[in-house]
């Protein structure tokens, strides 16, 4: 699963986008008001480079998947477009995809200031915040840092997951998802968590490696579709 950067799952009649790009200023009050609706924390449960980089396509939050069912998340929302927008399809404010509800959200609560596609994505917030985390000092995406690490990750017999971790490739059971044990298997003895922060500080510790062409391959493959170079 690649975290999706920029909110396109909501349109309107001509189908065009239904949501916008939401202000840095814009993301705490945004979440702070769908805290009212759902009586979760989703300030302290950002993801990637939501409330990080001045604008965000959309805002990924992390929902404890052992403490809230999916289902009662929906019904919450639900309610609340039946209440705000009664006749509405539910479908136009509520979508779920894999771990994933996604609402379009008022900014700032202000329906007049347009709306935000908020993903509500189910998992263990605390790994989810490593897995997915951005990086403010970044010229990429938290998406293309997953991508470097799935091709490190699969280049060395592994795969990598922001829901499940480090996999091993054949058996599919679970390696570790444990940071800093991860930097150690993927970046090679004396990593660290924080060697993982960005696609800048992954490339840096392992540029030297004498297998490098063949790490970086796949991440090389599509960075180049999208005009990208590695640093």
């Amino acid at each position: 699963m690649i975290l999706n950067e920029g909110g396109n799952i909501f349109k309107n009649a001509e189908g065009q986008p239904a949501t916008q790009r939401i202000n840095k200023a814009d993301v705490e009050p945004t979440l702070k008001w769908l805290e009212k609706i759902t009586g979760l924390n989703h300030v302290d449960n950002m993801l990637g480079s939501t409330g990080i980089k001045p604008t965000s396509g959309d805002l990924d939050v992390a929902v404890d998947k052992t403490k809230v069912d999916k289902g009662n998340l929906v019904n919450t929302l639900t309610a609340w477009v039946n209440k705000n927008h009664p006749g509405d399809e539910i479908k136009q404010w509520i979508v779920k995809s894999g771990i994933s509800v996604h609402f379009k959200t008022p900014i700032n609560g202000n329906e007049k200031l347009g709306f935000v596609q908020t993903d509500l994505m189910f998992g263990e917030p605390q790994f989810m915040k490593f897995a997915l985390r951005g990086a403010a000092d970044s010229e990429f995406k938290g998406q293309h840092r997953m991508i470097l690490l799935a091709s490190i990750s699969k280049a060395l017999g592994y795969k990598w997951s922001p829901t499940n971790g480090l996999v091993d490739r054949l058996t599919n059971k679970e390696v570790s998802k444990d940071p800093n044990e991860i930097a150690k298997i993927l970046l090679g003895d004396g990593a660290k968590a924080d060697d993982l922060r960005s696609v800048e500080t992954i490339n840096a510790k392992i540029k030297n490696d004498p297998n490098y062409e063949a790490l970086v391959q796949d991440a090389k493959d599509f960075f180049e579709k999208e005009g990208l170079k590695l640093p």
